[in-house]
């Protein structure tokens, strides 16, 4: 059978390819991309749009033929997928978009080398049906495997011009598009198979130099983000030390008032005023209560930490329940951890703030054999956004959330588990770290 037999004269081998590579595309672009949809109604919105696929490439091909088909696909499939790339994506459309097309534009190659393979070898349908398969299957399960997380680490953590950058994808559909089918189907006129080819190597490079870049870009905003990272460790140890002075100060004034409650004290004792004896010992009594630093725990560094956020919170009028148990010092830095902890409650503190009626922050920690437990819970009534990582999104745009960092890079070098959600109005940030791995 020929190719040109293969591509003219069966409507229903045409309306089976276009639904292959069209679902198998999809597949590809599900890959590298994160949707703030449910799965149930991501695979909805593709069904819908399989449909319309199916039934618009049928009445083109029934009513013209497939040739006409191919010179319109462009604005009958591959625009109506950028649109739904463009809503549906959970980052930046802009992203969505450079990586659909970029997608799209392999997909096109992909297709068009299946189909000469399959003209090479001289195979029918079948042979032509299971090399899409297999190249398509094989495509996904390695972009998937190797290329998901890095992918979306790179395009979550770079904020970089997407919007222009996905010019570059669309014109490589656009060209493949119109080399391929423009004015003749690429297999009536070989020399045009050359031209696509030369194409793809053309837009390799390109990749290539815009890969090196947003790489480099990459690599600057870590160096940033540890700065940042080791800004909040200063900001953090700074309060620390502004709680200590502030019991300083208080212990100075409570020895300066107890000379004069000694002089007082004995002329009161002289004169057998009694009453007042016992006025001035409650009133000795309250303030030796208002310069003790409140006790969470037996860990000075960390103790002070909690003083200075659950005190805050307290004289707000926000309820604080903590039961709490420093790590070990001999197998977890009370330094890194109290900056953890500084941020945990500084975001906990800052959450109840905006918050109206009952608030409420609950800390608990405890050792459990040779794991660590923290439990941090506050007042959120707000709808929190998790990405697919189970990350919260900070509400207030890309250049916040430093404190979630932080957090993070602690859980990353005392390879802790750290787990986030929402349940009953709380925000709840769990961390779990073994001691062992720490010997």
């Amino acid at each position: 059978m020929t190719l040109t037999n293969f591509l003219e004269n069966n409507l229903i081998i045409h309306s089976i390819q276009i639904i292959l590579i069209t679902g198998f595309t999809l597949g590809m672009m599900a890959t590298l991309n994160a949707f703030k949809y449910s799965v149930s109604k991501v695979l909805s919105i593709f069904g819908i749009y399989l449909v319309w696929v199916c039934l618009s490439s049928w009445a083109i091909i029934s009513i013209v033929d497939y040739f006409f088909f191919t010179k319109i696909m462009l604005f009958t499939i591959s625009l109506p997928a950028l649109v739904l790339a463009y809503i549906m994506d959970f980052h930046s459309p802009a992203q969505a978009v450079f990586n659909y097309a970029t997608q799209i534009g392999f997909s096109l190659i992909f297709a068009m080398t299946v189909l000469l393979i399959n003209s090479a070898i001289h195979g029918n349908p079948y042979t032509y049906f299971l090399l899409l398969t297999v190249v398509y299957s094989t495509v996904i399960y390695l972009e998937y495997r190797y290329l998901r997380k890095p992918f979306l680490n790179l395009t979550r953590t770079v904020h970089i011009g997407w919007g222009p950058m996905s010019l570059i994808p669309i014109c490589f559909c656009a060209l493949i598009l119109i080399i391929g089918n423009v004015p003749v189907y690429y297999i009536k006129d070989p020399i045009r198979v050359v031209y696509i080819y030369g194409l793809l190597v053309l837009v390799i490079v390109v990749y290539f130099v815009v890969y090196q870049s947003i790489l480099r870009q990459y690599q600057l905003q870590l160096v940033s983000h540890e700065k940042e990272l080791l800004m909040l460790q200063v900001s953090s140890m700074e309060k620390q030390a502004k709680t200590v002075h502030a019991s300083e100060e208080r212990l100075k004034i409570l020895r300066h008032d107890i000379r004069h409650f000694s002089i007082v004290m004995n002329s009161c004792l002289k004169d057998g005023s009694m009453e007042e004896a016992r006025h001035l010992l409650s009133g000795l009594e309250d303030t030796l209560c208002r310069s003790e630093t409140s006790h969470y725990c037996q860990n000075y560094i960390i103790n002070s930490v909690l003083a200075y956020y659950l005190d805050i919170a307290q004289k707000e009028g926000i309820e604080v329940q903590c039961v709490f148990t420093a790590p070990p010092k001999d197998t977890i830095d009370s330094v890194s951890f109290s900056v953890v902890l500084a941020n945990a409650l500084e975001n906990a503190l800052h959450a109840c703030q905006s918050e109206s009626g009952e608030r409420r922050i609950q800390l608990k920690s405890r050792m459990n054999g040779s794991q660590y437990l923290m439990e941090l819970a506050n007042t959120c009534n707000k709808k929190i956004v998790f990405d697919e990582e189970g990350l919260p999104v900070s509400q207030k745009g890309a250049e916040h959330g430093f404190g979630t960092r932080s957090i993070l890079s602690f859980a990353r070098q005392t390879r802790s588990s750290v787990n986030f959600w929402q349940n009953d109005g709380m925000f709840i940030l769990q961390m779990i770290t073994s001691t062992a791995l720490h010997n």
